[in-house]
């Protein structure tokens, strides 16, 4: 009996779906079942799933479109091996992946979620951007703290961990279900990812992205609460400097130089009430701290009186190295000859079914 189930469902795929489950299928990794939920779709994607004849497919056609989280929860709860890799049917798994994965979680017995790096790009465009994750399970729940930091269709779960702690998507939580069921995860177990990269991640157009910025947006708040109503932050003063901060947003640009001093404070308060509670390593949210506060300045750079100021107050030079310290004043000093502008970042967008 094999010891992994990849777990993947699917809505009107048709577009990208032969070459999502050929690199399935052509993993060096082989002995796996492959469950299929099918949310209903009303174009060719069933035709296209039983055109491959392989026996490790199993398709479950859903009678009507109950959404992908609830058709994740019905997967989960229909595998029984001890292992479960997600997939969705717009990405692609590199051929090594599966035999990574399994490999770690063979030595790392403790750790229940295995992601790794991925290379995101649009479909008919040579752009490619590669996300890089933090690894270490310490680094990786301060993190999550702020973002999600592990790529869902790209990670492997210990499906034994997740029924002993009854770990399921949250069918209520609308968009980030993957950040919040992370976040739940920490607490019981480690999460880790390998620094090699394992998935091809396909990006949305930033029309599609726009559509449900809102519902990110609102979802992003209600993680925020649950993480800082445990700090005791949630009545903050400054409570919205977090989500400035944070990635998925980061709305940083072009803030009044007041702002800078805003964020030094929160993440003080971060650090004092995280020593009270005892939530996060100290030591991994300090470091992530200092680097998310070096970024801030890097984005506010139309500011460099005040950015300077801050940076050495701070000392950040001592978290950051030399060579990028160098880098960083090189920029400022542009800012201050009127030949740098600040440039805004490009977005993940999934489309959910």
């Amino acid at each position: 009996m094999p010891d992994l189930t990849v777990l993947m469902t699917v809505y009107n795929g048709e577009d990208y779906l032969r070459e999502t489950i050929e690199s399935i299928l052509n993993q060096t990794y082989r002995d796996f079942k492959f469950l299929i939920l099918d949310n209903a779709s009303i174009d060719s994607s069933r035709e296209i799933i039983h055109s491959y004849g392989d026996p490790r497919i199993q398709l479950v056609a859903l009678p009507e479109n109950i959404g992908q989280v609830a058709a994740l929860n019905k997967g989960l709860d229909m595998i029984d091996t001890p292992l479960v890799a997600r997939m969705d049917a717009d990405d692609i798994s590199l051929p090594q992946r599966f035999e990574r994965q399994v490999a770690f979680m063979e030595v790392h017995p403790e750790v229940g979620v295995c992601g790794s790096f991925a290379v995101a790009f649009l479909h008919q465009d040579n752009k490619e951007i590669k996300y890089r994750w933090p690894t270490e399970p310490e680094d990786i729940k301060v993190k999550l703290l702020f973002e999600c930091c592990l790529p869902h269709p790209g990670v492997m779960i210990r499906k034994t961990f997740f029924d002993r702690y009854g770990l399921r998507y949250d069918e209520d939580i609308g968009h980030s279900f993957d950040w919040e069921l992370w976040q739940r995860a920490a607490d019981h177990f480690d999460l880790a990812n390998l620094p090699e990269f394992h998935l091809r991640y396909r990006l949305h157009p930033e029309n599609e992205s726009k559509k449900t910025a809102h519902l990110q947006e609102a979802a992003a708040l209600k993680l925020d609460n649950r993480s800082l109503e445990r700090l005791e932050l949630h009545r903050h003063p400054l409570r919205q400097v977090h989500r400035d901060v944070a990635y998925e947003t980061f709305n940083v640009i072009n803030r009044e130089p007041e702002f800078l001093n805003q964020v030094v404070q929160w993440f003080q308060g971060l650090e004092n009430a995280n020593k009270k509670h005892g939530i996060y390593s100290e030591e991994a949210l300090h470091r992530f701290l200092r680097e998310r506060l070096f970024i801030v300045l890097h984005y506010n750079t139309v500011h460099p009186r005040s950015i300077l100021k801050m940076f050495f107050k701070e000392r950040l030079y001592r978290d950051v190295g030399v060579f990028r310290s160098i880098k960083f004043l090189v920029k400022v000093l542009l800012c201050f000859l009127g030949f740098f502008k600040t440039s805004g970042r490009m977005h993940r967008h999934k489309r959910q079914e």
